[in-house]
């Protein structure tokens, strides 16, 4: 064990995924100076038409951050206050924050056990009247059921926006992940499998009408055209060159990156999958996903974690807090058992190192201190 605390195993890797990069994010630079392009130029044009083509979507449209694109969406639809949007209860706090920050409702539903995605057999006891879009999330590495979601909202007649922020590559239904509501986003936070340097995201849309808004309200509510005439308020939430830039030169590599990270969760299921119940790794078919994070749930989570820092691993924690449950929500009037799912999946889960370029035998490091907290045999 002395050899193995030898190292610390970070649980992002950054130095491992970056430190290669200098000369060719520098390069990116230097261009970047040279043309005097700075922001929403050649090169997020180009990589806007670079997912376009990926995704087989009309339009993209990058912006600042996957949350900036979640924004821009809501805006775009117009949705505000007294009217509800329907959300899962288990996520990332912005699945929910731009949804109330356009002052509308977000209306919370559990997730399933397994994927820990929007449930749907939760979503059309929860609409209502106010009830103008429903917006699922992906999450770690499962994708949510969008083909019942798509229906479900196609009955109502209600908007549906696909939060797809960790899952750029992967398909869902034979689609890509994205493609399934009336907008999709994706997000390049530098832990994602096509990360940026800094954050960045991106709109895609076969809607010529909600396009052409979510670029006017990127650049404060600015007309395509005409400098300076605005047509809405809008946000500050465009992506600058040196982003698209970057992303532009990684987004050949996403395949293979994909593919590396699928083996690395392979891997992980191999060898952890025997420890069940005590420890539940992820879903375990990985074709056609793209795994983000591999998480595992473990109802003795705190000790798992302690023994594996005292080993040197670290590891994370999505999320301690279930949505519903948040400060930030508590005006909602939520209470604790609203959602059982969520809030177990919020005590249990656990989140182990991965990210492309980590070494399998590291894989096999994490996998051995488990199997030891377990008192079995590695």
């Amino acid at each position: 064990m002395e050899d193995a605390m030898s190292e610390a195993l970070h649980y992002h890797g950054w130095t491992r995924r970056y430190a290669h990069q200098v000369d060719e994010i520098l390069d990116v630079l230097r261009d970047i100076s040279d043309s005097d392009e700075f922001i929403l130029k050649s090169r997020v044009t180009a990589l806007e038409s670079a997912i376009a083509q990926r995704t087989g979507a009309t339009h993209a449209i990058a912006c600042a951050s996957g949350t900036g694109a979640l924004t821009l969406v809501l805006s775009a639809l117009s949705i505000g206050p007294g009217d509800e949007v329907i959300t899962p209860a288990f996520s990332f706090i912005s699945s929910a924050s731009t949804i109330a920050l356009t002052g509308a409702k977000p209306v919370f539903v559990d997730v399933e056990p397994e994927t820990a995605t929007l449930d749907p057999a939760g979503v059309e006891p929860a609409i209502t009247d106010a009830t103008r879009a429903v917006l699922p999330a992906h999450l770690f590495s499962c994708t949510a059921p969008m083909s019942v979601l798509r229906a479900i909202a196609d009955r109502h007649g209600l908007s549906l926006i696909e939060d797809s922020a960790v899952s750029l590559g992967a398909e869902v239904d034979g689609r890509p992940a994205g493609r399934h509501g009336d907008a999709g986003v994706y997000s390049f936070f530098p832990g994602k499998p096509l990360g940026g340097i800094g954050d960045g995201g991106m709109v895609i849309t076969d809607h010529e009408t909600l396009a052409t808004a979510c670029r006017q309200l990127r650049n404060h509510g600015m007309d395509l055209k005409v400098r300076f005439l605005h047509h809405k308020v809008g946000f500050n939430c465009r992506m600058d060159e040196l982003v698209a830039g970057y992303l532009l030169r990684q987004l050949p590599t996403l395949d293979n990156v994909l593919e590396e990270r699928r083996t690395l969760a392979q891997h992980y299921e191999e060898r952890l999958r025997p420890l069940a119940p005590d420890l539940l790794p992820p879903p375990p078919d990985f074709t056609g996903r793209a795994v983000y994070t591999y998480v595992v749930r473990a109802k003795e989570r705190a000790r798992l974690r302690d023994h594996l820092g005292k080993v040197g691993i670290t590891t994370e924690v999505y999320y301690p807090h279930p949505l519903h449950l948040q400060r930030v929500f508590r005006d909602l009037g939520y209470q604790r058992g609203d959602f059982p799912v969520a809030e177990q999946l919020a005590e249990e889960s656990l989140a182990l190192p991965l990210y492309q370029g980590l070494p399998l035998a590291d894989v096999e490091r994490v996998t051995d201190a488990v199997t030891e907290f377990y008192g079995r045999r590695p």
